[in-house]
């Protein structure tokens, strides 16, 4: 697929309101590579606009990999590590000595003290024993319990929100869960008290020039202005309506910043932290500690349960963008780890995720690749937006692989063209150089060709001294 057929393909699903609209972003390492365009409207109400590259996006559970950087800058710098449980239980003494829940055999809710303490990598691997409560009916049934209805009434919003039992001992399992809105409460604490918004600011978006995210609309009137629609599909007919709840899940007006999924920004915007990490250019993270993100953390019993819920169908649509059953990830540092290559995707060693309303994002190192497919969808692995997601991700690889051909076939020399090039730059003083006709085709740039020839003949007139 052509990026003319790409085009043509978004054209017709927003034409025939398969979704209301798209915003897609990617980029290569070496800049050859810049795909960014809009799709459609910002939903399907009567005076719905045209999607535009600005357009304000819920980036949901894209959030969690700013708040990874965000915690990894304050490890680089020393104000808290990566494993420690004291500095967990200093920072974050509300979950020092975590309880875990469970059931008697009447079904009344019960918790025991934890055996193992909590630390950063499990909040960021999602390992901690942790879990969002919309997802798991135990945790809605500790709610009905005292200790429950006390923990919902906490005058603390972030408390009475996130304030839970575990489900399992932490580092022994993996649950999706709102480790990463502790990591980020552990990131305002270790700054002093700053908010997640004013940490975000000073140490990610202003080294990006980023301007169009915040995790507080009601502050950013220009970003607030742009916001898209949520819309629903209907399961049973598959048609879009306007989703009138707007998405309780949203944080539309709150009194902290979610580090697990409250900000709201444009696909360009976020591109460029993808971009940052893609090319490791230090403006975030030190080449260590991004090394250190793409690299595989679970143990293999959290990683077995991380790939049992993979098997469960509307799952991996959510999660994997409704890759293959049975393919094999674990969990970097920011994100889902490709064991293996998708075929005509991303490659092993890429991290990837998304958001609720159908956001996707990918890293490849391997391939040189990252992007994001912005939506505003539900439910969360809409079969409409992951088939079109995944034809995104195929085209920008064969747009790539294109850009890579031409360039090879732009800078490729033969032998002879090489030999004839250095014997006209030498004197006569030169060794020649045909001993290189054994060696097949010689790729370089005109440049990098001018600087191999000139060291051949120093070394050739050093010889012949």
């Amino acid at each position: 697929m052509s990026s003319n057929t790409l085009d043509e393909t978004f054209r017709t699903a927003t034409e025939n309101k398969i979704i209301p609209g798209a915003v897609l972003v990617a980029i290569n390492k070496s800049g050859t590579l810049n795909y960014a365009k809009a799709f459609g409207k910002t939903g399907v109400s009567p005076d719905a606009k045209p999607l535009t590259l600005d357009s304000t996006f819920w980036l949901a559970s894209c959030t969690k990999l700013l708040t990874t950087i965000a915690a990894l800058q304050c490890v680089e710098r020393g104000l808290f590590s990566l494993d420690s449980p004291d500095d967990i239980a200093r920072l974050l003494p509300e979950i020092a000595a975590p309880e875990i829940l469970s059931f008697e055999t009447t079904g009344t809710p019960v918790t025991a003290p934890a055996k193992n303490r909590i630390t950063l990598r499990q909040l960021l691997t999602h390992t901690s024993g942790m879990a969002y409560e919309f997802m798991d009916p135990r945790l809605a049934a500790w709610r009905q319990t005292p200790a429950g209805s006390r923990a919902g009434a906490h005058d603390d919003e972030f408390m009475s929100q996130y304030l839970l039992p575990l489900l399992y001992e932490p580092g022994e399992s993996w649950m999706y869960s709102m480790g990463l809105d502790w990591a980020g409460k552990l990131v305002e604490r270790a700054n002093g008290g700053v908010t997640l918004e004013t940490y975000m600011q000073q140490h990610i978006w202003d080294p990006l020039d980023m301007l169009d995210i915040t995790f507080h609309l009601e502050k950013k009137t220009r970003v607030e202005q742009r916001r898209v629609e949520m819309t629903a599909r209907i399961p049973e007919s598959g048609l879009l309506i306007l989703d009138t709840k707007k998405n309780e899940l949203a944080p539309e007006v709150v009194g902290y910043a979610s580090g697990g999924g409250g900000l709201w920004g444009s696909a360009p915007e976020y591109l460029k932290v993808l971009a940052s990490l893609l090319r490791d250019d230090g403006k975030l993270l030190g080449s260590a500690t991004v090394a250190e993100m793409f690299k595989p953390q679970l143990s293999q019993a959290s990683k077995d349960s991380w790939m049992q819920m993979l098997h469960i169908p509307e799952a991996n649509a959510a999660f994997t963008g409704n890759v293959n059953l049975g393919t094999e990830f674990s969990w970097g540092l920011g994100g889902m780890y490709s064991w293996e290559d998708l075929p005509g995707r991303r490659k092993k060693g890429s991290l990837a995720w998304g958001g609720l309303p159908n956001l996707f994002w990918w890293i490849d190192p391997a391939a040189g690749i990252a992007g994001l497919y912005a939506s505003q969808v539900m439910p969360a692995g809409d079969t409409k937006s992951t088939e079109l997601f995944e034809e995104f991700e195929k085209d920008i690889y064969k747009q790539a692989q294109v850009i890579s051909e031409s360039a090879r076939s732009d800078t490729q020399f033969t032998v002879h063209e090489f030999t004839a090039y250095a014997s006209a730059s030498r004197s006569e003083n030169y060794m020649p150089l045909h001993c290189l006709g054994c060696c097949g085709t010689f790729m370089a740039h005109s440049k990098v060709l001018q600087s191999l020839v000139m060291i051949t003949a120093t070394f050739s007139k050093i010889g012949n001294k």
